[in-house]
């Protein structure tokens, strides 16, 4: 089946390139990564150096963020390891090239066409291709297999919604999961799934969620008090932040906003997808409400309104330092929701609606330790924080909740590090 895959999508690409590389030529439309996405690195992969080379394939910002924590697990191997991370969005690419430092090769992932998938491993050439989540690429996968090079799935989830598919399309997936090497499965009901689509029982583990692994930076104090000082934040002033919001949640919390500023509340808005902003302004601006721009205020401009639109990327993980409630977003809007465990790390009250799909376990781990609470709209979202802001004992303890809950969740980095070292031993023993 893969082989038919492959020359179905080997033909039409070819068939296709003309008409697309005229499309991207007169309009523009992902000219930018194109080059990468070819397999035609600016850097060659000799730059990697010459010992074991690891490729970590991150889809965005919040899997190269995983990718970090993995990577810092496994500098400690002697000799180090050497690390390529790839993405599928250009934004995750130059946030990986920004936060994992220079002695990490970050480029876009290839097209899973026949052309790209050969010239990237040939360039390339890694001893190990470590897929974070689920993000199948059958002929990479493929032609990994062909070429001996082991493969892993690690912080592997299957939600309700994508299983549908890949039960549709178990003739191609089976295959692609088999080859792997090994599979670490987020949760219990994840290793069900993938073993139903298709994967190896033996090679099916359960390692807990990396995105979950998440630890505060050395200074969090120093971080805080940074992030105060550029907002010009009063102690005593709460901070209500809406993170990775999606259509139509902003206009839905719209009447919360302008009722929380009322009360003297700062309020820091920060849209999942920045290319939405200038729409998402246009409806500020309806509202009557005024705002600043985070941009500006970090190049150094005074902020003069209560409302602030976070515009730039990477720095929301660290402005849930100075939260006081957190609305997580995603999950009003049928989005399947984000991390609710970044703010929870802080020390903060978490909330999040009714669709957590993607980050079940993390928002039912916070309900159930008392650090998190789902709201069915937003009614409810400002209901429960008029309480807690009246209710001051209260809110002190569901915020000690909220960390004590996050760091019960430390150990996935680890022990997904421990089946990376453990594929390439086996490996080493094969070869020898």
């Amino acid at each position: 089946m893969l082989a038919l895959y492959r020359f179905i999508i080997g033909f039409l690409f070819w068939i296709s390139l003309p008409l697309l590389l005229t499309i991207v030529l007169l309009t523009g439309w992902h000219r930018r990564g194109l080059s990468e996405r070819l397999a035609f690195y600016e850097s060659p992969a000799a730059e990697l150096g010459n010992g074991t080379r690891i490729w970590v394939h991150a889809a965005s910002i919040g899997e190269v963020r995983a990718a970090g924590m993995l990577i810092e697990s496994l500098k400690v191997h002697q000799p180090p390891y050497n690390f390529l991370v790839t993405t599928m969005t250009v934004h995750g690419r130059d946030f990986a090239r920004q936060h994992l430092g220079p002695e990490v090769a970050c480029q876009l992932a290839p097209l899973d066409v026949p052309f790209s998938v050969n010239r990237s491993l040939a360039l390339l050439a890694p001893d190990l291709y470590v897929c974070l989540e689920t993000e199948l690429w059958p002929l990479l996968i493929d032609t990994l297999r062909k070429k001996q090079v082991p493969t892993l799935l690690i912080n592997g989830r299957l939600s309700d919604r994508s299983i549908t598919t890949y039960r549709r399309l178990r003739f191609l997936f089976s295959p692609v999961l088999q080859s792997f090497q090994l599979i670490g499965a987020i949760s219990d009901a994840d290793r069900q799934r993938f073993i139903e689509v298709g994967a190896d029982p033996d090679r099916v583990v359960v390692t807990g969620n990396i995105k979950d692994d998440i630890r505060l930076p050395q200074d969090p104090e120093k971080i805080a008090a940074n992030w105060s000082e550029l907002l010009d934040l009063k102690p005593e002033v709460d901070v209500f932040i809406a993170g990775s919001t999606h259509n139509p949640e902003e206009e839905l919390l719209f009447p919360l906003i302008s009722d929380l500023i009322e009360r003297g509340t700062v309020v820091i808005l920060a849209p999942r997808h920045l290319d939405r902003l200038a729409v998402l302004e246009s409806q500020i601006k309806g509202e009557g409400m005024h705002y600043d721009r985070l941009s500006k205020l970090k190049q150094g401009l005074q902020r003069t309104q209560p409302l602030v639109l976070v515009d730039t990327f990477g720095d929301l993980g660290e402005l849930y330092s100075i939260a006081t409630f957190v609305f997580v977003g995603g999950s009003l809007s049928g989005s399947g929701g984000h991390n609710a465990m970044e703010p929870a790390v802080w020390a903060k009250v978490v909330f999040f609606g009714p669709d957590m799909a993607d980050f079940s376990e993390a928002a039912a781990t916070l309900e159930n330790r008392g650090g998190g609470f789902k709201v069915n709209d937003v009614a409810e979202l400002g209901n429960e924080i008029s309480m807690l802001q009246e209710d001051r004992n209260r809110l002190q303890q569901i915020q000690q909740l909220a960390g004590a809950a996050a760091r019960e969740q430390l150990g996935a980095a680890e022990q997904q590090a421990d089946l990376i070292n453990k594929s390439l031993n086996n490996s080493n023993k094969v070869q020898t």
